[in-house]
């Protein structure tokens, strides 16, 4: 069973759209959420690099654990499960095309 949610676009959603996520060295990116969905009983985010730009680099991450306060998440690199996750994406934002550009 799957949920998907639009993230939403009120002030109050766009102050918690923001994700700092800290890569394996060390460096904090800033990502902007854009959807949220549940397949096989995981949580994803779809993220962006830029809150405006329309051609930014988008990034599929997946929950890999919360609490409270903090949730860490990984980026997705499975080609099967971004596959399967980037389809779900795509049937959600009717506006948007997520296409594996990662070179094999």
């Amino acid at each position: 069973m799957e949920d998907n949610k639009n993230i939403n676009d009120s002030k109050e959603a766009k102050d918690n759209r923001l994700i700092k996520f800290t890569t394996d060295d060390g460096n904090v990116i800033n990502l902007y959420a854009i959807a949220d969905t549940k397949l096989n009983g995981r949580n994803y985010v779809l993220v962006s690099d830029s809150e405006d730009d329309m051609e930014a680099n988008a990034y599929i991450l997946k929950e890999l654990a919360s609490d409270n306060k903090e949730v860490a998440y990984a980026l997705v690199d499975d080609k099967t499960e971004l596959d399967a996750v980037g389809e779900v994406f795509n049937e959600l934002l009717d506006d948007v095309d997520i296409v594996d550009d990662v070179e094999e």
